[in-house]
């Protein structure tokens, strides 16, 4: 999941309105019940309304009654009042009330550890301000967690928030935005585990992912077999699809979000709260590695999956020659699909090798035998997960 995971900034972005900052103030709320070990630092973004109309907004820093005024509409204000501040689009932005508080947010920064911060939001208005643009890349290169919304903005600043790599982003809209608030709860806290098996064809991804699943029953782990594309209704369509020489990449990601959504739901949500360990043949890094490999843009796969779909626990790669995986394919009897041709798994791999590292991962050696393989997992797995075959 996200809070052990290699990437420690979180982003949720999604157009003015949609409910970001409701989710934000969620799921600050369940951080502090359940990561008590953190603290947390930031503030909340909120309208300032009379009679029902938006006058402006304010900023209220986390746990404190420390408000601030951010920014006001234009015809609520007095000339005298706005003379030689910015503006952006209707309101007249008081950039001195966010350096104060990002005064304030550094100076508790300082005298804690373990600090979370959580910021809403990264927007034009706070762009503004060069004290708040610092503050932010200074998080950004710390190892220090941050959740934040990022707005739409174009200028360079807020367009190198979208682009820091590794972050986790995920987009709200008002369709997700309620399954959202329980999806998102899984980066921070799940009782059960989720073990993703990848690699490219040939690799004995299926094979392994059975006698892992077969051995960590014998060590009365409660755990479940599933694999991607399902049995779902929509799984049997990839299938379908699969089989057809020519493929058509967008009705092909879209069904594979369909399924993985399905199989989310029906599956994998049920399964982790309830702190079943899953063993799951395939995920989104697939559709990552072979998608992109398409031509499909990276980005836009990556954030439409992990809106959706919870970051694995650990990724097991099966490490695979592709000479030797060329071998292996030959020999089926099924005819080669699009994703079996040489120069495209090629691609494939490379994008595999590249992202990687934005998980735990283990690589293993898919030449070597089930059996030795299976011994090394095990002992990586009781280690990883602090003794839980003891």
């Amino acid at each position: 999941m996200f809070l052990y995971s290699p990437r420690k900034k979180f982003f949720v972005l999604g157009s003015p309105g949609v409910g970001k900052t409701t989710l934000i103030e969620y799921l600050f709320e369940f951080l502090k019940k359940y990561l008590s070990d953190f603290n947390f630092l930031g503030f909340i973004t909120k309208e300032i309304r009379e009679s029902g109309e938006r006058k402006g907004f304010k900023i209220k820093i986390l746990d404190s009654e420390e408000e601030y005024i951010l920014a006001k509409r234009k015809n609520f204000i007095t000339s005298k009042e706005f003379k030689n501040k910015p503006s952006i689009g209707k309101y007249i932005v008081m950039i001195e009330n966010l350096d104060k508080t990002i005064d304030i947010l550094e100076k508790k920064a300082k005298k804690e550890k373990n600090n979370f911060f959580i910021i809403d939001e990264i927007g034009k208005m706070e762009a503004l301000s060069l004290k708040f643009c610092n503050f932010i890349e200074n998080i950004l290169h710390s190892q220090n967690y941050l959740l934040a919304t990022v707005g739409k903005g174009e200028s360079l600043f807020l367009k190198n928030i979208r682009n820091f790599e590794p972050a986790f982003l995920c987009e709200v809209t008002k369709k997700n935005r309620n399954f959202l608030k329980n999806r998102l709860k899984l980066e921070f806290f799940r009782k059960g585990k989720l073990i993703v098996i990848e690699g490219i064809d040939g690799a004995g991804k299926t094979t392994f992912a059975k006698a892992l699943y077969e051995s960590l029953k014998r060590k009365r782990i409660d755990c479940i077999l599933s694999c991607e594309p399902t049995s779902g209704p929509f799984g049997k369509k990839i299938k379908e699809f699969l089989k057809k020489r020519n493929i058509d990449p967008q009705k092909l990601r879209n069904a594979f979000l369909k399924d993985r959504l399905w199989h989310v739901e029906n599956l994998l949500f049920p399964a982790l709260e309830k702190g079943k360990w899953i063993i799951l043949d395939r995920y989104y890094l697939s559709t990552l590695a072979y998608q992109s490999s398409q031509g499909l843009p990276f980005k836009e796969l990556l954030i439409e999956n992990e809106t959706i779909a919870p970051i694995p626990d650990l990724v097991i790669y099966l490490d695979l020659p592709l000479e030797i995986a060329f071998e292996r394919i030959d020999t089926r009897k099924e005819r080669i699909s699009i994703f079996e041709k040489e120069n495209f798994l090629i691609k494939v791999v490379e994008v595999y090798k590249k992202y990687l590292k934005w998980f735990n991962y283990l690589i293993i050696d898919a030449t070597k035998s089930i059996e030795e393989n299976l011994k090394d997992t095990l002992k990586f797995l009781n280690s990883k997960f602090k003794g839980s075959f003891s």
